[in-house]
Protein backbone atom coordinates (compact mmCIF):
# COMPACT_ATOMS: atom_id res chain seq x y z
CA UNK A 1 0.00 0.00 0.00
CA UNK A 2 3.10 1.95 -0.16
CA UNK A 3 2.70 5.10 -2.04
CA UNK A 4 -1.04 5.31 -2.79
CA UNK A 5 -2.84 8.03 -2.76
CA UNK A 6 -6.70 9.14 -3.27
CA UNK A 7 -8.50 12.58 -3.86
CA UNK A 8 -11.95 11.73 -2.00
CA UNK A 9 -13.99 14.82 -2.52
CA UNK A 10 -11.52 17.76 -0.81
CA UNK A 11 -9.86 14.96 0.96
CA UNK A 12 -6.63 13.42 0.23
CA UNK A 13 -5.81 9.88 1.79
CA UNK A 14 -2.71 8.71 2.19
CA UNK A 15 -2.79 4.96 2.62
CA UNK A 16 1.35 4.84 4.13
CA UNK A 17 0.81 7.73 6.31
CA UNK A 18 -2.29 6.46 7.64
CA UNK A 19 -3.37 10.15 7.05
CA UNK A 20 -6.12 12.39 5.43
CA UNK A 21 -5.69 15.68 4.13
CA UNK A 22 -8.26 19.01 3.63
CA UNK A 23 -6.78 22.66 3.21
CA UNK A 24 -5.01 23.04 6.35
CA UNK A 25 -5.80 19.88 7.95
CA UNK A 26 -3.84 16.35 8.69
CA UNK A 27 -6.05 13.95 10.28
CA UNK A 28 -4.04 10.86 11.79
CA UNK A 29 -6.74 7.95 11.40
CA UNK A 30 -6.94 4.66 12.82
CA UNK A 31 -5.40 1.78 10.31
CA UNK A 32 -8.75 0.28 10.58
CA UNK A 33 -10.76 3.15 9.74
CA UNK A 34 -7.99 4.21 6.68
CA UNK A 35 -8.32 0.02 5.42
CA UNK A 36 -12.36 0.70 5.38
CA UNK A 37 -11.64 3.65 3.42
CA UNK A 38 -9.14 2.31 0.73
CA UNK A 39 -11.41 -0.32 0.21
CA UNK A 40 -14.56 1.59 -0.48
CA UNK A 41 -12.29 4.07 -2.61
CA UNK A 42 -10.86 1.46 -4.63
CA UNK A 43 -15.09 0.50 -5.39
CA UNK A 44 -16.32 3.89 -5.35
CA UNK A 45 -20.55 3.47 -6.35
CA UNK A 46 -20.71 -0.24 -5.17
CA UNK A 47 -22.41 -2.06 -2.54
CA UNK A 48 -21.62 -3.76 0.30
CA UNK A 49 -23.03 -5.77 3.12
CA UNK A 50 -21.65 -6.18 6.60
CA UNK A 51 -20.18 -9.53 5.81
CA UNK A 52 -18.97 -8.69 2.79
CA UNK A 53 -17.38 -5.72 4.32
CA UNK A 54 -15.79 -7.94 7.32
CA UNK A 55 -14.44 -10.70 4.53
CA UNK A 56 -12.69 -7.66 2.67
CA UNK A 57 -11.93 -5.56 4.94
CA UNK A 58 -11.36 -7.10 8.55
CA UNK A 59 -9.80 -10.29 5.91
CA UNK A 60 -12.50 -12.46 7.46
CA UNK A 61 -11.44 -11.89 11.15
CA UNK A 62 -14.03 -12.63 14.05
CA UNK A 63 -15.84 -9.11 14.60
CA UNK A 64 -19.56 -8.54 15.08
CA UNK A 65 -21.44 -6.60 12.65
CA UNK A 66 -21.99 -3.64 15.70
CA UNK A 67 -17.89 -3.08 15.00
CA UNK A 68 -18.67 -2.58 11.29
CA UNK A 69 -21.54 -0.83 12.19
CA UNK A 70 -19.65 1.53 14.83
CA UNK A 71 -16.43 2.00 12.40
CA UNK A 72 -18.84 3.21 9.37
CA UNK A 73 -20.26 5.57 11.87
CA UNK A 74 -16.72 6.64 12.91
CA UNK A 75 -15.53 7.13 9.15
CA UNK A 76 -18.48 8.98 8.60
CA UNK A 77 -18.18 11.58 11.27
CA UNK A 78 -14.48 12.30 10.52
CA UNK A 79 -15.08 12.79 6.61
CA UNK A 80 -17.98 15.25 7.26
CA UNK A 81 -15.27 16.91 9.58
CA UNK A 82 -17.99 19.12 11.91
CA UNK A 83 -18.84 20.94 8.88
CA UNK A 84 -22.32 21.85 8.42
CA UNK A 85 -22.74 21.07 4.24
CA UNK A 86 -24.65 18.68 3.11
CA UNK A 87 -21.39 16.74 1.35
CA UNK A 88 -22.38 12.92 1.82
CA UNK A 89 -19.51 10.18 1.98
CA UNK A 90 -20.72 6.92 2.86
CA UNK A 91 -24.60 6.27 2.64
CA UNK A 92 -26.96 3.37 3.93
CA UNK A 93 -28.35 1.58 1.13
CA UNK A 94 -31.62 0.37 3.20
CA UNK A 95 -31.30 -3.46 3.43
CA UNK A 96 -28.39 -4.38 1.25
CA UNK A 97 -25.78 -2.55 2.94
CA UNK A 98 -23.23 0.85 2.37
CA UNK A 99 -21.19 2.16 -0.24
CA UNK A 100 -18.96 5.50 -0.79
CA UNK A 101 -20.54 8.27 -3.20
CA UNK A 102 -17.83 10.86 -3.03
CA UNK A 103 -15.65 12.02 -6.08
CA UNK A 104 -12.76 9.31 -6.00
CA UNK A 105 -9.56 9.75 -8.08
CA UNK A 106 -6.68 7.91 -7.46
CA UNK A 107 -3.28 10.23 -7.59
CA UNK A 108 0.56 9.42 -8.27
CA UNK A 109 1.35 11.67 -5.62
CA UNK A 110 0.05 14.10 -2.70
CA UNK A 111 -0.63 17.47 -3.96
CA UNK A 112 2.04 19.99 -3.08
CA UNK A 113 1.72 21.16 1.02
CA UNK A 114 0.62 18.18 2.03
CA UNK A 115 2.69 15.23 3.48
CA UNK A 116 5.96 14.60 3.73
CA UNK A 117 8.64 17.16 2.76
CA UNK A 118 10.56 14.53 0.54
CA UNK A 119 6.84 13.63 -1.03
CA UNK A 120 7.00 18.05 -2.48
CA UNK A 121 9.60 18.92 -5.10
CA UNK A 122 11.55 22.13 -4.81
CA UNK A 123 10.67 25.02 -6.72
CA UNK A 124 12.16 28.27 -7.34
CA UNK A 125 9.71 32.26 -8.14
CA UNK A 126 12.20 32.14 -10.97
CA UNK A 127 13.86 30.19 -14.05
CA UNK A 128 17.49 29.81 -12.43
CA UNK A 129 18.84 26.39 -11.33
CA UNK A 130 18.08 24.70 -7.62
CA UNK A 131 21.12 24.44 -5.72
CA UNK A 132 21.66 22.20 -3.34
CA UNK A 133 23.83 22.87 -0.24
CA UNK A 134 27.09 21.86 -1.42
CA UNK A 135 26.70 23.37 -4.58
CA UNK A 136 29.77 25.96 -5.49
CA UNK A 137 27.00 29.04 -6.08
CA UNK A 138 25.51 28.81 -2.25
CA UNK A 139 28.47 29.22 0.33
CA UNK A 140 25.74 28.40 3.55
CA UNK A 141 22.29 27.22 3.33
CA UNK A 142 19.79 30.25 3.01
CA UNK A 143 16.79 30.51 5.15
CA UNK A 144 13.98 32.15 4.34
CA UNK A 145 14.92 35.68 4.95
CA UNK A 146 19.01 35.84 3.35
CA UNK A 147 17.61 33.25 0.41
CA UNK A 148 16.91 36.75 -1.65
CA UNK A 149 20.53 38.09 -1.35
CA UNK A 150 22.89 34.84 -0.96
CA UNK A 151 22.08 33.81 -4.93
CA UNK A 152 24.07 34.91 -7.56
CA UNK A 153 21.50 37.40 -9.84
CA UNK A 154 21.03 37.88 -13.24
CA UNK A 155 21.68 41.37 -13.18
CA UNK A 156 25.18 41.19 -12.10
CA UNK A 157 24.75 44.18 -9.81
CA UNK A 158 26.30 42.60 -7.02
CA UNK A 159 28.04 38.96 -5.92
CA UNK A 160 28.40 38.52 -2.02
CA UNK A 161 31.59 35.96 -2.02
CA UNK A 162 33.24 37.39 1.42
CA UNK A 163 32.59 36.18 4.69
CA UNK A 164 32.39 39.34 6.14
CA UNK A 165 29.40 40.86 3.88
CA UNK A 166 27.79 37.65 4.90
CA UNK A 167 28.00 38.20 8.56
CA UNK A 168 26.76 41.75 7.72
CA UNK A 169 24.25 40.62 6.00
CA UNK A 170 23.38 38.23 8.74
CA UNK A 171 23.29 40.57 12.06
CA UNK A 172 21.37 43.13 9.78
CA UNK A 173 18.65 40.48 9.36
CA UNK A 174 18.68 39.28 13.14
CA UNK A 175 18.89 43.28 14.56
CA UNK A 176 15.41 43.91 11.99
CA UNK A 177 14.05 40.42 13.83
CA UNK A 178 15.12 41.82 17.04
CA UNK A 179 13.33 45.06 16.24
CA UNK A 180 10.02 43.09 15.13
CA UNK A 181 9.80 41.44 18.22
CA UNK A 182 10.32 44.10 20.59
CA UNK A 183 7.71 46.30 18.68
CA UNK A 184 5.00 43.58 18.53
CA UNK A 185 5.57 42.45 21.99
CA UNK A 186 4.68 46.33 23.25
CA UNK A 187 2.08 45.83 21.11
CA UNK A 188 0.49 43.46 22.59
CA UNK A 189 -0.23 45.25 26.00
CA UNK A 190 -2.89 46.60 23.85
CA UNK A 191 -4.46 43.48 22.54
CA UNK A 192 -8.55 42.93 23.58
CA UNK A 193 -9.19 39.37 23.85
CA UNK A 194 -12.28 38.55 22.34
CA UNK A 195 -13.03 35.28 23.57
CA UNK A 196 -12.43 33.23 26.47
CA UNK A 197 -12.95 29.26 27.71
CA UNK A 198 -15.14 28.59 30.46
CA UNK A 199 -13.55 24.98 31.39
CA UNK A 200 -16.75 24.49 34.00
CA UNK A 201 -19.41 25.09 30.88
CA UNK A 202 -20.82 22.90 29.04
CA UNK A 203 -22.74 22.76 25.77
CA UNK A 204 -25.11 20.61 24.68
CA UNK A 205 -25.66 20.18 21.30
CA UNK A 206 -28.38 17.72 19.29
CA UNK A 207 -28.17 16.64 15.82
CA UNK A 208 -30.17 15.21 13.15
CA UNK A 209 -29.34 11.96 11.72
CA UNK A 210 -28.60 11.00 8.68
CA UNK A 211 -31.95 9.87 7.86
CA UNK A 212 -33.50 12.91 9.00
CA UNK A 213 -36.05 11.40 10.65
CA UNK A 214 -38.62 13.76 12.71
CA UNK A 215 -38.96 11.23 15.58
CA UNK A 216 -34.87 10.51 15.48
CA UNK A 217 -35.04 14.54 15.58
CA UNK A 218 -37.76 14.83 18.74
CA UNK A 219 -35.24 12.04 20.69
CA UNK A 220 -32.43 13.34 20.37
CA UNK A 221 -33.52 16.87 21.81
CA UNK A 222 -35.47 15.55 24.47
CA UNK A 223 -32.59 12.98 25.49
CA UNK A 224 -29.85 16.10 25.44
CA UNK A 225 -32.42 17.76 27.82
CA UNK A 226 -32.52 15.03 29.68
CA UNK A 227 -28.31 14.22 29.50
CA UNK A 228 -28.29 18.51 30.61
CA UNK A 229 -30.57 18.18 33.82
CA UNK A 230 -28.35 15.18 35.04
CA UNK A 231 -25.13 16.96 34.51
CA UNK A 232 -26.40 19.77 36.71
CA UNK A 233 -27.75 17.56 39.41
CA UNK A 234 -24.35 15.46 39.86
CA UNK A 235 -21.72 17.86 39.01
CA UNK A 236 -20.41 21.57 39.57
CA UNK A 237 -20.63 22.14 35.78
CA UNK A 238 -22.97 24.72 34.15
CA UNK A 239 -24.68 23.72 31.03
CA UNK A 240 -26.05 25.38 27.73
CA UNK A 241 -27.99 24.00 25.06
CA UNK A 242 -26.28 25.56 21.24
CA UNK A 243 -28.51 28.13 20.47
CA UNK A 244 -27.95 31.06 17.69
CA UNK A 245 -29.97 33.50 19.78
CA UNK A 246 -27.45 35.43 21.89
CA UNK A 247 -23.99 35.04 21.77
CA UNK A 248 -20.94 36.03 24.02
CA UNK A 249 -17.25 36.27 24.16
CA UNK A 250 -17.29 33.32 26.28
CA UNK A 251 -17.09 29.36 25.01
CA UNK A 252 -18.01 26.37 26.54
CA UNK A 253 -14.62 24.04 27.54
CA UNK A 254 -16.68 21.03 26.39
CA UNK A 255 -19.29 19.81 24.02
CA UNK A 256 -21.45 16.99 24.38
CA UNK A 257 -23.40 16.17 21.37
CA UNK A 258 -26.19 13.59 20.89
CA UNK A 259 -27.77 12.28 17.92
CA UNK A 260 -30.06 9.29 17.13
CA UNK A 261 -29.64 7.16 13.91
CA UNK A 262 -31.09 4.34 12.14
CA UNK A 263 -29.69 1.63 10.47
CA UNK A 264 -31.40 -0.63 8.62
CA UNK A 265 -34.76 -0.45 10.70
CA UNK A 266 -32.43 -0.37 14.11
CA UNK A 267 -32.46 2.72 16.26
CA UNK A 268 -28.79 3.70 17.96
CA UNK A 269 -27.57 6.76 20.17
CA UNK A 270 -24.51 7.95 19.50
CA UNK A 271 -22.99 10.43 22.38
CA UNK A 272 -19.66 11.86 22.24
CA UNK A 273 -18.11 14.21 24.49
CA UNK A 274 -15.11 16.84 23.14
CA UNK A 275 -13.09 18.62 25.69
CA UNK A 276 -12.89 22.17 23.37
CA UNK A 277 -9.68 23.47 24.75
CA UNK A 278 -7.51 20.92 23.62
CA UNK A 279 -9.96 19.65 20.37
CA UNK A 280 -9.87 15.97 21.56
CA UNK A 281 -12.74 13.34 21.95
CA UNK A 282 -12.64 12.20 25.36
CA UNK A 283 -15.68 9.98 25.05
CA UNK A 284 -17.52 8.41 21.72
CA UNK A 285 -20.18 6.07 22.07
CA UNK A 286 -23.25 4.27 19.97
CA UNK A 287 -25.94 2.85 22.46
CA UNK A 288 -28.39 0.69 20.44
CA UNK A 289 -31.60 2.14 21.29
CA UNK A 290 -34.61 -0.41 21.48
CA UNK A 291 -37.66 1.29 23.43
CA UNK A 292 -37.67 -1.74 25.97
CA UNK A 293 -34.48 -1.06 27.41
CA UNK A 294 -34.69 2.98 27.13
CA UNK A 295 -34.84 3.37 30.76
CA UNK A 296 -31.50 1.50 31.27
CA UNK A 297 -29.85 3.17 27.91
CA UNK A 298 -30.51 6.58 29.71
CA UNK A 299 -28.97 5.35 33.02
CA UNK A 300 -25.65 3.88 31.03
CA UNK A 301 -24.99 7.01 29.05
CA UNK A 302 -24.95 9.01 32.54
CA UNK A 303 -23.17 6.48 34.07
CA UNK A 304 -20.36 6.87 31.48
CA UNK A 305 -20.14 10.54 30.96
CA UNK A 306 -19.86 10.89 34.86
CA UNK A 307 -17.00 8.44 34.44
CA UNK A 308 -15.29 10.14 31.45
CA UNK A 309 -15.86 13.69 33.67
CA UNK A 310 -14.34 11.77 36.65
CA UNK A 311 -17.42 11.77 38.91
CA UNK A 312 -17.22 10.03 41.83
CA UNK A 313 -19.89 7.33 42.27
CA UNK A 314 -21.46 7.29 38.97
CA UNK A 315 -23.73 3.77 39.74
CA UNK A 316 -25.00 5.44 43.02
CA UNK A 317 -25.94 8.63 41.33
CA UNK A 318 -27.71 7.52 38.48
CA UNK A 319 -29.91 5.85 40.63
CA UNK A 320 -31.21 9.11 42.13
CA UNK A 321 -31.36 10.01 37.79
CA UNK A 322 -33.49 7.77 36.42
CA UNK A 323 -35.47 8.06 39.90
CA UNK A 324 -39.47 8.93 38.99
CA UNK A 325 -38.85 7.83 35.07
CA UNK A 326 -41.63 5.78 33.57
CA UNK A 327 -41.33 2.38 33.83
CA UNK A 328 -43.64 2.07 30.95
CA UNK A 329 -41.27 1.97 27.78
CA UNK A 330 -44.28 3.57 25.84
CA UNK A 331 -44.57 6.07 28.16
CA UNK A 332 -40.87 6.93 28.72
CA UNK A 333 -40.78 7.33 25.08
CA UNK A 334 -43.62 10.36 24.83
CA UNK A 335 -41.95 11.92 27.94
CA UNK A 336 -38.70 12.41 26.22
CA UNK A 337 -40.89 13.25 22.74
CA UNK A 338 -42.48 15.80 25.41
CA UNK A 339 -39.49 16.98 26.06
CA UNK A 340 -38.31 18.01 22.73
CA UNK A 341 -41.78 20.11 22.46
CA UNK A 342 -41.25 22.04 25.75
CA UNK A 343 -38.27 23.70 24.57
CA UNK A 344 -39.70 25.29 21.73
CA UNK A 345 -40.71 28.90 21.45
CA UNK A 346 -43.45 28.46 19.31
CA UNK A 347 -47.27 28.17 21.41
CA UNK A 348 -48.70 25.54 19.66
CA UNK A 349 -45.28 23.35 19.30
CA UNK A 350 -45.26 23.62 23.52
CA UNK A 351 -48.74 23.23 23.84
CA UNK A 352 -48.29 19.64 21.38
CA UNK A 353 -45.82 18.89 23.98
CA UNK A 354 -48.27 19.67 27.23
CA UNK A 355 -50.42 16.76 25.56
CA UNK A 356 -47.41 14.38 25.20
CA UNK A 357 -47.07 15.07 29.05
CA UNK A 358 -51.42 13.86 29.25
CA UNK A 359 -50.48 10.68 27.23
CA UNK A 360 -47.88 9.92 29.81
CA UNK A 361 -49.85 10.46 32.82
CA UNK A 362 -52.74 8.73 31.57
CA UNK A 363 -50.72 5.42 31.00
CA UNK A 364 -48.96 5.82 34.57
CA UNK A 365 -51.29 8.49 36.46
CA UNK A 366 -50.01 8.06 39.49
CA UNK A 367 -46.23 9.09 38.46
CA UNK A 368 -45.96 12.19 40.54
CA UNK A 369 -42.73 13.30 38.50
CA UNK A 370 -44.69 13.76 35.59
CA UNK A 371 -47.30 15.33 37.23
CA UNK A 372 -44.54 17.86 38.39
CA UNK A 373 -43.64 18.48 34.90
CA UNK A 374 -47.58 18.49 33.66
CA UNK A 375 -48.51 21.19 36.57
CA UNK A 376 -45.58 23.59 35.67
CA UNK A 377 -45.53 23.49 31.82
CA UNK A 378 -49.44 24.48 32.53
CA UNK A 379 -48.08 27.97 34.11
CA UNK A 380 -44.85 28.05 31.61
CA UNK A 381 -47.19 27.62 28.80
CA UNK A 382 -49.56 30.66 30.09
CA UNK A 383 -45.93 32.94 30.50
CA UNK A 384 -45.11 32.24 27.03
CA UNK A 385 -48.18 33.20 25.98
CA UNK A 386 -50.03 35.32 28.01
CA UNK A 387 -53.64 35.75 26.00
CA UNK A 388 -53.94 32.17 26.51
CA UNK A 389 -56.83 30.83 28.54
CA UNK A 390 -55.04 28.56 31.16
CA UNK A 391 -56.96 25.03 31.93
CA UNK A 392 -57.90 26.41 35.79
CA UNK A 393 -60.02 23.20 36.04
CA UNK A 394 -56.95 20.38 35.19
CA UNK A 395 -54.69 22.71 37.06
CA UNK A 396 -56.98 22.19 40.35
CA UNK A 397 -56.71 18.49 39.76
CA UNK A 398 -53.03 18.40 39.25
CA UNK A 399 -52.87 20.73 42.39
CA UNK A 400 -54.17 18.59 44.57
CA UNK A 401 -52.43 15.42 43.58
CA UNK A 402 -49.05 17.46 44.65
CA UNK A 403 -51.01 18.69 47.81
CA UNK A 404 -51.93 15.16 48.65
CA UNK A 405 -48.00 13.75 47.95
CA UNK A 406 -46.19 15.90 50.66
CA UNK A 407 -46.66 13.70 53.20
CA UNK A 408 -45.52 10.46 51.31
CA UNK A 409 -42.40 11.92 49.09
CA UNK A 410 -39.85 9.05 49.05
CA UNK A 411 -36.02 9.71 48.85
CA UNK A 412 -34.93 9.98 46.23
CA UNK A 413 -37.05 13.07 44.83
CA UNK A 414 -36.49 14.74 41.97
CA UNK A 415 -36.36 18.42 42.10
CA UNK A 416 -38.83 18.70 39.65
CA UNK A 417 -41.23 17.92 41.97
CA UNK A 418 -39.92 20.25 44.65
CA UNK A 419 -40.40 22.87 41.63
CA UNK A 420 -43.52 22.34 41.49
CA UNK A 421 -44.55 22.11 44.59
CA UNK A 422 -42.77 25.43 45.31
CA UNK A 423 -45.23 26.98 42.27
CA UNK A 424 -48.09 25.32 44.17
CA UNK A 425 -47.52 26.68 47.54
CA UNK A 426 -46.53 30.65 46.02
CA UNK A 427 -49.95 30.60 43.77
CA UNK A 428 -51.35 29.14 47.23
CA UNK A 429 -49.79 32.35 48.76
CA UNK A 430 -48.09 29.41 51.76
CA UNK A 431 -44.49 31.23 51.09
CA UNK A 432 -42.44 29.94 54.20
CA UNK A 433 -43.62 26.73 52.62
CA UNK A 434 -42.59 27.26 49.18
CA UNK A 435 -39.14 28.70 50.14
CA UNK A 436 -38.49 25.70 52.12
CA UNK A 437 -39.43 23.76 48.64
CA UNK A 438 -37.10 26.61 46.67
CA UNK A 439 -34.46 25.32 49.01
CA UNK A 440 -34.24 21.76 48.65
CA UNK A 441 -34.71 21.83 45.01
CA UNK A 442 -31.72 24.16 45.09
CA UNK A 443 -30.14 21.95 47.09
CA UNK A 444 -30.02 19.03 44.75
CA UNK A 445 -29.39 21.42 41.42
CA UNK A 446 -29.40 25.06 40.03
CA UNK A 447 -32.53 25.39 38.06
CA UNK A 448 -33.81 28.82 35.94
CA UNK A 449 -37.69 28.03 36.85
CA UNK A 450 -35.91 28.07 40.34
CA UNK A 451 -34.49 31.21 40.28
CA UNK A 452 -37.34 32.74 38.33
CA UNK A 453 -39.26 31.32 42.06
CA UNK A 454 -37.09 33.27 44.27
CA UNK A 455 -37.07 36.46 41.97
CA UNK A 456 -41.13 36.57 42.32
CA UNK A 457 -40.89 35.84 46.27
CA UNK A 458 -38.33 38.84 46.05
CA UNK A 459 -40.59 41.26 44.71
CA UNK A 460 -43.56 39.97 46.53
CA UNK A 461 -41.57 40.99 50.16
CA UNK A 462 -40.32 44.20 48.26
CA UNK A 463 -36.92 43.44 47.42
CA UNK A 464 -36.00 44.75 44.00
CA UNK A 465 -32.50 44.54 43.90
CA UNK A 466 -32.63 40.67 45.23
CA UNK A 467 -35.10 39.86 42.35
CA UNK A 468 -33.31 41.39 40.13
CA UNK A 469 -30.58 39.64 40.98
CA UNK A 470 -32.53 36.07 41.11
CA UNK A 471 -33.40 36.80 37.10
CA UNK A 472 -30.00 37.50 36.27
CA UNK A 473 -29.33 33.99 37.69
CA UNK A 474 -32.13 32.61 35.78
CA UNK A 475 -30.87 33.89 32.52
CA UNK A 476 -27.26 33.49 32.61
CA UNK A 477 -28.18 29.23 33.26
CA UNK A 478 -30.74 29.79 29.99
CA UNK A 479 -29.77 32.48 28.10
CA UNK A 480 -33.26 32.65 25.95
CA UNK A 481 -35.76 34.28 25.14
CA UNK A 482 -38.31 31.87 27.31
CA UNK A 483 -36.36 32.57 30.16
CA UNK A 484 -36.89 36.23 29.66
CA UNK A 485 -40.74 35.74 29.21
CA UNK A 486 -40.96 33.57 31.92
CA UNK A 487 -38.90 36.19 34.13
CA UNK A 488 -41.53 38.63 32.90
CA UNK A 489 -44.90 36.79 32.92
CA UNK A 490 -44.48 33.84 35.08
CA UNK A 491 -47.50 33.86 38.14
CA UNK A 492 -47.49 37.76 37.74
CA UNK A 493 -46.60 40.71 35.33
CA UNK A 494 -42.87 42.12 36.33
CA UNK A 495 -41.65 45.33 34.79
CA UNK A 496 -38.06 44.07 33.61
CA UNK A 497 -37.33 47.27 32.66
CA UNK A 498 -37.17 49.77 35.84
CA UNK A 499 -36.57 46.32 37.72
CA UNK A 500 -33.07 44.84 35.64
CA UNK A 501 -32.69 47.35 32.67
CA UNK A 502 -29.58 45.17 31.65
CA UNK A 503 -31.48 41.91 31.10
CA UNK A 504 -34.33 44.07 29.34
CA UNK A 505 -31.54 45.96 27.01
CA UNK A 506 -30.02 42.11 26.18
CA UNK A 507 -33.59 40.70 24.56
CA UNK A 508 -35.85 43.43 24.47
CA UNK A 509 -35.56 44.32 20.82
CA UNK A 510 -35.89 40.63 19.87
CA UNK A 511 -38.49 40.83 22.43
CA UNK A 512 -40.76 42.99 20.56
CA UNK A 513 -40.14 41.51 17.34
CA UNK A 514 -41.56 38.08 18.43
CA UNK A 515 -44.46 39.63 20.26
Amino acid sequence: MVGMYFQINDWVLSVDENKLYRQDREVSVEPRLINLLLFLAQHVGEVFCREELIEHVWSGAIVTDQVVTQSIFELRKLLKDGREDNIHYVVTVPKRGYKLVANVESLERLPLGKGKASDVMPTTDYDEPVYGIGSPEMTFPAGPLTRAVCQKRRSGYFTLNSRGKHNALNALWISLLIAFIAIFTYHQTGVKITQAIDAHLIEFQYQEGFNNSQLSHELADGITQKLMSDITQVSSYRVQLDKADFTSGILPGKTISVRVEDENGSEFLVVEYRNNSSEKVIFSRQYPLASQHLKVILRQVAVDLMKAMKIPQPEQKSNVLVAGLPNDAQALRLLIQANHYLNQSDAKQFIHGVDLLEQVVQIEPDNLYVQAELYISYFVAQALEPEQELNQSRVNALSQNLQASRSRLASPVQPRIYEALALDATLSNHMDLAKRYLDQALATRDSTLSYILLGKHAELMGDLDQASEAYSEAFYIDTAIETYMLCENLIFYSNLKSLDYALYRAVHPSVVHLL
